[in-house]
């Protein structure tokens, strides 16, 4: 009705046509397509290898149209610490000439002396970091953005085995000290972060937490925390209600939100195509259901499916999410 009395107003003339619609577009939502965060993910096994050879290792190789949506190409650690000098500036080279960012997917937090952190998720040590800033840098990249991998939830508030139990802002100390090995090379480099979900909203204090999080990392660091992705436990019925709760909770802050658009841990009996139509099926209840858009969809996957990031001749790849999303937005 309210849409319909503008128009009318609208109508009245030509001063009243310039204010009026003016005020209708402020009250329509911007309708901006996400960013992407396209993951690349395996390189050792010959489906993921093929992957990286189409993209960047074969001369005047194939650059899909839906790669053009692109934002950022995100390199895992794992990744980065595999590939050899020649093949990462081949890397580089591509994504330059695509006008496409280079993402890494660090490891964020440093071992210290105590021992702990040892075989727990994200912890890295700081003179590999140092090593691997290197091997970008004679690469000729110019990194874009930094993901950390989930430095709240390990290093705060996960206690199991090898658990530092970190202060907050320890976690922030630690984080600072491998990052800054990165910054020292690339000053500029937009770094965020991903975060389980519901694990984190399931903590009692958990607004109060990240609050002191975001402070503890801008004090640390020197720059601000620049996003959250959301890595969602599919499995955990209550999903959707954490999901409501942390975009409420990045809008109130300011935080830029993204979404890591995956399945879960297929089960036996699945295949490669169900768990792919499993990731349509959640991206599309998200924003099309729970009306939850994200500033960020990161395209990523750590288990078995697909394991491999272009669709060829070893089946549908991670594009397959991609290019439904794509289609979801068109």
């Amino acid at each position: 009705m309210k849409s319909h009395l503008i128009r009318r107003l609208c109508r009245s003339g030509a001063i009243a046509l310039v204010l009026c619609c003016a005020t209708a577009a402020r009250a329509e939502p911007d309708g901006q397509m996400p960013k992407v965060w396209f993951s690349m993910g395996a390189i050792s096994s010959p489906a993921g290898h093929q992957s990286w050879d189409t993209l960047f290792y074969q001369p005047d190789g194939t650059w899909p149209s839906y790669m053009d949506h692109v934002t950022t190409v995100g390199i895992l650690t794992q990744a980065l610490v595999k590939i050899p000098d020649a093949d990462l500036a081949k890397v580089v080279a591509r994504l330059k000439a695509k006008h496409v960012a280079l993402g890494i997917e660090m490891l964020a937090q440093a071992y210290d002396a105590s021992g702990c952190g040892g075989g727990v998720e994200g912890y890295f040590p700081t003179d590999q970091v140092a090593t691997l800033a290197a091997k970008l840098k004679r690469a000729g990249a110019e990194v874009g953005y930094i993901a950390m991998d989930e430095p709240l939830w390990f290093g705060h508030y996960y206690s199991g085995k090898n658990a530092c139990d970190s202060s907050i802002d320890n976690v922030a100390e630690r984080v600072a000290k491998d990052l800054n090995e990165y910054l020292k090379v690339f000053p500029d480099a937009i770094v965020g972060e991903a975060e389980p979900f519901p694990s984190i909203t399931d903590q009692p204090t958990w607004k109060e937490d990240y609050r002191h999080w975001m402070t503890a990392f801008h004090a640390k660091v020197g720059k601000p925390l620049a996003f959250t992705d959301v890595d969602i436990n599919w499995g955990v019925q209550r999903w959707p209600s954490s999901l409501q709760q942390v975009a409420d909770f990045a809008r109130d802050v300011d935080l830029p939100l993204g979404i890591i658009y995956n399945a879960g841990p297929p089960p036996a009996s699945m295949t490669n195509q169900a768990w792919l139509d499993a990731a349509v099926r959640n991206f599309t209840h998200i924003e099309n259901t729970l009306h939850v858009v994200p500033q960020w969809a990161v395209f990523s996957s750590w288990e078995k499916y697909p394991g491999h990031a272009l669709t060829d001749s070893y089946g549908p790849g991670e594009d397959y999410v991609l290019k439904q999303y794509l289609s979801l937005h068109r």
